[in-house]
């Protein structure tokens, strides 16, 4: 059986976005086996024989970016249990699904099974997995369906039947969280544990992507076009089964504008419009990693040094610099060893490279004027091998509009631990896709002492969004997990945040299907909804960069609604 473009090493793939006015893919575009994601979005796969895309070739939009994880008490913190155990609410999450895009899910595991054995899991699109037969209209992956995982699950070998495993156990522990059955004896309980499941296995990045982004090389990484097409795959099902879905996204990348307009936000933003699809999303910990800075300049001809820390043994990194169009920056380049590249003058649909000899370093510069999906100003920045010790980027406005300038470093996770800012800032650390303005984003507290969580990234987006929205419980959350003999381990970062957050919007979803007037919210209803509830301390203002607008809790929102 031939391999698919999709999975094929052989192959690039492309973002396309539609020209306007255009209903249905050119003709000339068949060549490329283009997979539908939505009215705005195909993916298309170009055979690496032709060369590799680059920014200056078809645009920094164009080519996916690389996404990787953002990692009881809890709650009834949150008041979850509250709203599980009043008699008249009682709510479980019971008729909504929860859809997740991870590193797979250990379908055998306890927490996803019914009291009777039988599978909570309504469908499975294991990307990884190429024996089987995709989802419809799908060109790569196996799909397993409820009716295939229950057979697995009685029988003597169930992996012979269905080979879905998760070796990470990110995914597992995220879905656990969000709405694992209860287990008494081990006093764990999912948020919403008697919901749907539906689940997308991603695919690891291909070589070519991790070689281009220059990432380490044994970091997880997925590929933006993957999750578009899982939320296409998760809608899809959705619909077919005419229930309510959250989608829950613990991946973030620091790719992108941060202003809630890349490819994958435009795609949820999308799906959120139709009745009953909501999406949450974690806002990262990515504060105190030294991986943002920021500038305001004040005329134009001003210059900035900005100093990067780059340690032993690395293989490279990027940087990315954004600024509101029209104003356009040049960049200069210092090297430990003293080495100097004059700040480069903007060319359009150019990309320059510049070989350090006594550093043995190279360094690719693209920059693109007007970014399509954001209109921003961007550069980015490929160092390939760099020295050790302090490289020194030189920042010089040639067109001035407001003077807002913001960099950013990889993501946790795809870069390595010795790169920072020198002087970084910890705001604006939201990660993608969490800047979308319809997406519940959530940061991460301690329920235990009620602090935030050290590295919980802070807003607001770049374009002054305020996200995120609020912080839920995400310090030591009791998970599912692969490897633990008890088969739970505590969980700690913004994903279990979100995690919860996501458990507690079926909760909600279904109690507004099951009051005398079933009512189906909208996005907008469904935040407004959590925001009703959050709890404020006094001594803070609000909303801020750090808890949004307050602490989830979802009992309140009730019992905000009976006060007098």
């Amino acid at each position: 059986m031939p391999i698919s473009p999709a999975v094929s090493e052989d192959y690039s793939d492309m973002i396309y976005i539609y020209p306007a006015l255009t209903e249905n893919l050119p003709a000339e575009l068949s060549q490329f086996f283009p997979q539908i994601v939505d009215s705005q979005f195909a993916i298309l796969h170009i055979p690496l024989s032709k060369g590799l895309n680059t920014v200056a070739e078809t645009g920094y939009a164009s080519i996916p970016k690389l996404f990787t994880y953002v990692s009881t008490v809890s709650l009834e913190e949150s008041g979850i249990l509250s709203a599980q155990f009043q008699p008249v609410l009682n709510l479980t999450g019971n008729g909504i699904l929860l859809g997740f895009l991870d590193s797979g899910i250990d379908y055998t595991h306890p927490a996803f099974r019914n009291p009777d054995g039988s599978t909570r899991i309504l469908g499975i699109w294991d990307q990884t997995d190429q024996t089987g037969t995709p989802p419809d209209s799908f060109t790569y992956g196996t799909e397993y369906t409820e009716g295939q995982i229950n057979q697995a699950l009685f029988s003597a070998n169930p992996y012979d039947l269905v080979p879905e495993r998760d070796l990470n156990g990110h995914g597992t522990a995220v879905a656990g969280i969000a709405c694992g059955t209860v287990q008494e004896e081990s006093d764990f309980y999912g948020a919403a544990p008697r919901s749907g499941i539906l689940f997308v296995r991603l695919k690891p990045a291909k070589q070519y992507l991790r070689d281009y982004f220059l990432i380490p090389e044994r970091a997880d990484a997925y590929q933006e076009n993957d999750l578009m097409l899982g939320i296409r795959y998760l809608v899809q099902t959705a619909r077919r089964l005419q229930k309510a879905l959250v989608i829950c996204i613990t991946l973030g990348t620091n790719q992108g504008s941060h202003t809630g307009q890349s490819p994958l936000e435009e795609v949820i933003i999308s799906a959120q419009k139709l009745s009953g699809i909501y999406a949450v999303s974690a806002a990262g910990n990515e504060a105190g990693k030294g991986h943002h800075f920021y500038k305001k300049f004040n005329y134009e001809g001003e210059s900035t040094m900005v100093e990067l820390l780059v340690d032993s043994e690395t293989r490279g990194f990027t940087v990315e610099l954004w600024a509101d169009s029209p104003e356009i920056y040049n960049i200069g380049i210092l090297s430990p060893g003293g080495e100097i590249i004059e700040p480069v003058p903007f060319r359009a649909k150019n990309s320059q490279e510049f070989t350090f000899l006594l550093e043995n370093t190279k360094v690719t510069l693209d920059y693109e004027a007007v970014e399509i999906t954001s209109g921003s100003f961007v550069a980015l920045i490929r160092f390939s091998t760099p020295s050790t010790g302090l490289w020194r980027l030189q920042i010089v406005n040639r067109v001035f509009l407001n003077g807002l300038v913001h960099l950013w470093l990889p993501i946790t996770g795809l870069s390595d631990p010795g790169i920072r800012f020198y002087s970084p800032s910890p705001d604006t650390t939201l990660v993608i896709p969490s800047c979308a303005e319809p997406v519940i984003t959530v940061s991460a507290y301690n329920a235990y002492n009620h602090t935030l969580f050290i590295n919980s990234s802070r807003g607001y987006t770049r374009n002054g969004i305020i996200k995120p929205d609020f912080a839920a419980p995400g310090v030591n959350v009791t998970a599912p997990s692969v490897s633990s003999v008890s088969g739970l381990a505590p969980f700690t970062g913004s994903s279990a945040a979100s995690a919860i957050t996501a458990g507690a919007a079926c909760l909600l979803i279904e109690w507004g299907l099951h009051r005398s007037e079933p009512r189906i919210f909208s996005s907008t209803e469904l935040k407004s909804l959590f925001l009703f509830g959050t709890v404020r301390n006094p001594a803070l203002y609000y909303p801020n960069r750090e808890w949004g607008y307050g602490t989830m809790n979802v009992y309140q929102i009730f019992e905000s609604m009976i006060r007098p």
